[in-house]
């Protein structure tokens, strides 16, 4: 079981670190790779999409940071025992969560991501951490020495008594193994919250830039009207940060307006192909990346497909500038 405990106990841990931590855009709601675009995407394929629209959206930060919470509590029972199996089950649960969700839509099920870890997770919460490595063991060994556990002494009471020990020293080993867990997760979360935290004020401070001429060349791409459809953006902002997210009025889709390195301004509609992830767009490259498995398509092509499980290009949309305001509408 160790092998499977660390694979899985790293994972999870890495992805609640990474939630609170690495991804600047997880709990920034207006963010195209953001939770919040996520479950609109969601929303359109899960069998759970009532509960989405009601609760998941409208709660996406309060969630987006329970889950990233859950996950490094999850990951830390499996590597150290610690309510290990308890752990488990919450691995399982979220693992379903994510396969009816996320995965929902793969087809064949065989290339979803996430009933593998369920599988895992089911295993270890049926067979539990096997006693190696486990902090629960040396728990148990110094709650006996300070008195809190009866240790070897309970086979010297009567049957009786002896279960309601046992019964007692259960529970009690339980509250120890949930306060020392409970202290991990809170200085490893709280931490990364911090970090995360900082690290999106200094990027919000500093803003991102584009390189010399990047206006220039934009400007290259507007035309004198006004278009008819709904104001989607603005030409400053999507030249000066390279994206810039917006809602699809008439799909309500996650879209979002690109910059590219040749001048050109374009719009796509945001929700992946193959399972309907929300994807990211890299500016570097002028591609859009796929979180959830993988697929690329080039926003140069009309959003073509350059790498698999997708087989079809992303939706582009059609836009307009006005040369005056900088204003972008979508074309009715």
């Amino acid at each position: 079981m160790l092998p499977l405990r660390l694979f899985l106990g790293v994972t999870f841990v890495y992805a609640g670190l990474d939630k609170l931590w690495f991804d600047p855009t997880f709990l920034d709601s207006s963010a195209p790779t953001s939770l919040a675009a996520q479950l609109a995407g969601f929303a359109h394929t899960s069998p759970l999409a009532p509960l989405i629209v009601v609760l998941g959206e409208p709660l996406a930060v309060p969630l987006g940071i329970l889950i990233a919470i859950a996950e490094i509590a999850i990951g830390l029972g499996a590597l150290t025992g610690l309510l290990a199996r308890l752990c488990a089950w919450g691995g399982v649960a979220l693992a379903a969560l994510l396969w009816l969700t996320a995965s929902w839509a793969v087809h064949p099920y065989y290339l979803g991501p996430d009933l593998p870890y369920l599988a895992g997770w089911l295993t270890l919460a049926l067979v539990g951490d096997g006693g190696i490595g486990s902090l629960a063991s040396v728990i148990r060994r110094w709650g006996i020495a300070q008195g809190w556990l009866d240790g070897p002494g309970r086979a010297m009471l009567p049957r009786a008594w002896a279960v309601e020990a046992e019964a007692a020293d259960l529970e009690r080993r339980r509250f120890l193994e949930g306060a020392l867990l409970t202290a991990l997760t809170v200085a490893l979360g709280g931490g990364a919250a911090l970090l995360g935290w900082r690290s999106r004020r200094a990027g919000a401070v500093a803003g991102v830039t584009r390189p010399a001429g990047a206006t220039a060349r934009a400007t290259a791409t507007v035309g004198p009207a006004q278009g008819t459809g709904p104001a989607v953006g603005d030409l400053a902002t999507v030249t000066r940060l390279g994206s810039q997210p917006f809602q699809d009025p008439a799909t309500g889709d996650p879209s979002v307006l690109v910059h590219l390195s040749d001048g050109r301004v374009l719009a796509f509609d945001a929700v992946c192909t193959h399972a309907g992830c929300t994807v990211e767009f890299d500016s570097s490259q002028d591609v859009f990346l796929c979180p959830c498995h993988g697929a690329a398509f080039d926003a140069r092509a009309q959003g073509a497909v350059l790498r698999g499980p997708a087989a079809l290009p992303l939706t582009e949309l059609a836009i307009s500038i006005n040369a005056a305001t900088g204003v972008i509408r979508l074309s009715s």
